[in-house]
């Protein structure tokens, strides 16, 4: 169907298994390569859910799916400012700093390095 309700449960599945094995998990093709509208919806729902691409099938579709699913500038502000009081803080024995007034630990941490990461590699940083 278009709203695709009826691969919820495995798109789900398929996210939480690759974030447990720390792969990339990319999204389904979005068919109707003409409905460029469409393609934006799918991939902010598919970003929402945790996908960090998604497949596409035609060129028309590519500018669309690297904008949405790379990290916003907002995102990518925080994230650098996290990592670097993260490590500040964790060099003087603590294990949690505040920015922004988010509480920024482990899990946080490796969060924003990923952004950080994936960042640097798109040529944003």
């Amino acid at each position: 169907t278009e709203s695709a309700t009826e691969m919820l449960y495995a798109r789900s599945q398929l996210v939480m298994a690759a974030k447990a094995f720390g792969l990339q998990a990319i999204d389904m093709v979005h068919i109707n390569f003409r409905d460029l509208d469409g393609l934006k919806v799918e991939c902010e729902g598919g970003r929402q859910m945790g996908f960090t691409g998604k497949q596409g099938i035609h060129p028309a579709q590519i500018d669309i799916i690297n904008e949405l699913f790379a990290p916003s500038p907002t995102e990518i502000d925080f994230a650098s400012r996290a990592v670097q009081e993260y490590e500040t803080t964790a060099a003087k024995g603590k294990g949690a700093c505040v920015v922004d007034g988010v509480v920024v630990d482990m899990p946080v941490y490796k969060w924003a390095k990923k952004i950080v990461e994936r960042a640097t590699k798109a040529g944003m940083l």
